[in-house]
């Protein structure tokens, strides 16, 4: 029923279907478009806490909300901020990280240390879903006061995932609508943090008002067409469907799974759309 050869090895596009393409021809921004930035923020973070496929924790806790550029943005101030050396990193997060340190020396279990931010992705990429240590990591980084920064780009695209976010150790976490909305051509997400750095880059930018207007407006149109897991209510029976049929491990992403011995990664784009 599937072709195993539209499988995608070690590539992981988010899906997007017609009718996000359909929508987006729609999109006609006003000239005189200028946006409430406290209104976005509210919406955004609704529209996130709402999520009903993943149960999420503690949004309360963190009331400092900053619009960011994707998830990107975010991770570039961290590492702006801490410098890469300066940052905590698992081996199998975000494959960024090796690219602009090749010779990064990874943090383990046994490793982590006081002196230096953690920052994580949750969703874990190479585990698709949580890390297997994420409780562990977290009980750990609470003993040793670890600052822990959360890069949940992924959170969007995912499901049965349960955190709670209200926890000593975690500092700030930013949640994007580009894998939500296929929206990695227009890029825009919050950033949430129990207190506001007054002389936190991302800070400035927002009490600025030096924030993404064009990509503002568009996630606005689509969170008022679309939820944001679409996807995931969409398409979570054919991609469960795909996964038995061809011999796949399913994970708790929907563009995404693994072989059964958990080896390769593979991307379900070209099946599921």
């Amino acid at each position: 029923m599937y072709n195993k050869e539209l499988l995608i090895r070690d590539s992981l596009p988010p899906l997007e279907p017609k009718e996000f393409n359909e929508f987006r021809t729609t999109l006609d921004v006003p000239a005189t478009y200028k946006p409430d930035l406290r209104d976005f923020k509210i919406d955004a973070v609704d529209c996130f806490v709402n999520m009903s496929v993943n149960n999420l924790e503690g949004f309360e806790e963190f009331p400092n909300h900053d619009i960011i550029t994707g998830c990107q943005q975010y991770v570039d101030h961290m590492i702006a901020k801490n410098g890469i050396k300066g940052l905590q990193i698992f081996e199998h997060d975000y494959h960024y990280y090796k690219k602009i340190h090749p010779n990064i020396e990874y943090v383990t279990l046994d490793t982590l240390s006081k002196d230096r931010p953690l920052l994580m992705a949750m969703p874990f990429p190479g585990y698709l879903g949580k890390h297997p240590s994420m409780d562990e990591i977290i009980s750990l980084c609470n003993q040793k006061d670890i600052a822990v920064h959360l890069d949940c780009a992924w959170m969007s695209c995912a499901f049965d995932i349960n955190f709670n976010f209200d926890q000593p150790c975690i500092k700030s976490f930013a949640m994007s609508f580009s894998k939500a909305y296929a929206m990695n051509w227009s890029k825009v997400g919050v950033r949430w943090t129990r207190e506001k750095d007054q002389h936190d880059s991302i800070s400035v930018l927002n009490d600025m008002k030096s924030v993404p207007w064009l990509n503002m407006y568009v996630a606005q149109k689509y969170m008022g067409q679309f939820e944001i897991d679409h996807c995931v209510k969409k398409y979570k029976e054919k991609y469960m469907d795909i996964c038995k049929n061809l011999k796949l491990r399913p994970s708790n992403i929907i563009h995404a799974c693994h072989s059964l011995d958990r080896k390769t990664l593979y991307g379900l784009k070209k099946l599921i759309d």
